[in-house]
């Protein structure tokens, strides 16, 4: 988790929450790992949308590092630097997920939607590649909720609005840990993607 969300309309409500001006945000249906998508960040002017990578490019990696586990971030050079200085929040609509309760080449996929908002805001890290400016982000991951755990054992951080500017600007490591963790049951919508 996640290896496959979407952005089949734009989740107004959390690109509001983010960013004051009008900006042009766009849907663009399933996002996989190396597309290009809209990332909110935190600057010296406050919230931007920045064009990222999805996964970070690391040579001892033959795949993109496209998630980070939220418990391991704070301690692994890959993540560190970056769990406390570049947290940013990815726009979705949903994701996906492939059961792993059954075999390769034959999981049902799952489409996982917000139950009662226009979208998601999945907590993530990013970086700048000094050399060439382009920027990369990963989606950090947690245990699951109850509803995600029949099918996967992941699950991506979900932000709440009033999280937004903590998660940002937070220095407090227990807060941002609270933010961290699985989003209620109630928050999110299963469904088989048939």
């Amino acid at each position: 988790m996640c290896g496959r969300f979407y952005l089949d309309s734009v989740p107004l409500s959390i690109v509001e929450a983010l960013i004051d001006a009008e900006i042009a945000f766009t849907a663009s249906g399933q996002v996989y790992p190396t597309n290009e998508v809209a990332v909110a960040i935190r600057t010296d002017d406050g919230n931007e949308i920045a064009q990222m990578k999805w996964g970070w490019e690391r040579s001892f990696s033959k795949q993109p590092l496209i998630n980070t586990r939220s418990e391991e971030a704070w301690g692994k050079k890959t993540w560190s630097k970056a769990m406390y200085a570049n947290r940013c929040i990815i726009p979705a609509s949903g994701f996906f997920e492939w059961n792993q309760n059954q075999p390769k080449g034959k999981r049902d996929r799952y489409k996982i939607s917000p139950f009662k908002a226009d979208g998601f805001a999945f907590g993530g890290l990013y970086e700048i590649n000094s050399e060439t400016g382009e920027m990369f982000m990963s989606i950090l991951t947690t245990a699951p909720n109850k509803k995600m755990a029949k099918i996967h054992h992941r699950m991506p951080v979900i932000l709440e609005q009033d999280e937004f500017n903590n998660w940002f600007d937070s220095e407090d490591r227990a807060e941002v840990e609270q933010m961290m963790q699985p989003v209620d049951d109630d928050g999110i919508d299963v469904r088989l993607d048939a």
